[in-house]
């Protein structure tokens, strides 16, 4: 009972060292950081020829269908009843969709092989330390020591969750002071480094 006591101790030490919450800056430089709005567009993706399409299709349908009575009257058959032209239902949403890119451009410093980066873009209103927005994404990375990645986060999720009404019409890039703060970095070896939240 006492070596199972003294082999569980040992064993919880070994995983909180593995994952250590570190005042000590991630061994991770961040080169680059930028978000943009996006919008989508469901009308661009439709085929601009598809009308004409199913109406050549339909004409020779009708054409088939003309031939195939000729030959159905000339043996003294019924004729078939007229092909009618069919209108395919839009199913798609015509709406316009906001996305927010968010850009990240970074560097693995370290000794260590990166494999999970997990970092905050963190929005301020301008000229003040004052918080307005904060997301927080998580991304497989595969970096070795001495590698650049460039990651990029498709999201609904605006900078700050509101709109300003005194601020409509201008740049949104001007809108707000940024930082990026990394959070966690998972390694290869099993060893994570983290850091206090704010």
């Amino acid at each position: 009972m006492k070596i199972l006591s003294s082999a569980l101790v040992l064993f919880l030490i070994a995983v909180s060292a593995s994952a250590q919450t570190s005042s000590a800056p991630p061994e991770v430089t961040v080169m680059q950081n930028k978000w943009r709005i996006d919008l989508y567009n469901p009308a661009l993706d439709k085929d601009p020829l598809a009308a004409s399409k199913e109406h050549q299709q339909e004409e020779i349908q009708q054409q088939a269908a003309a031939r195939e009575n000729e030959n159905r009257i000339r043996h003294g058959e019924p004729a078939l009843p007229p092909v009618v032209r069919k209108s395919a239902p839009d199913t798609g949403d015509r709406r316009l969709t906001t996305f927010y890119i968010y850009e990240l451009k970074v560097r693995n410093t370290g000794r260590q092989e990166i494999l999970t980066l997990t970092w905050e873009y963190v929005f301020f209103e301008p000229g003040t330390a004052r918080e307005v927005g904060r997301l927080r994404f998580v991304n497989k990375v595969d970096m070795r020591p001495g590698t650049t990645k460039h990651l990029v986060v498709r999201s609904k999720a605006s900078p700050t969750g509101t709109l300003d009404a005194t601020k409509a019409g201008k740049n949104a890039r001007d809108q707000y002071s940024e930082q990026v703060v990394i959070r966690r970095i998972e390694y290869a070896d099993g060893s994570v480094w983290s850091s206090v939240a704010n």
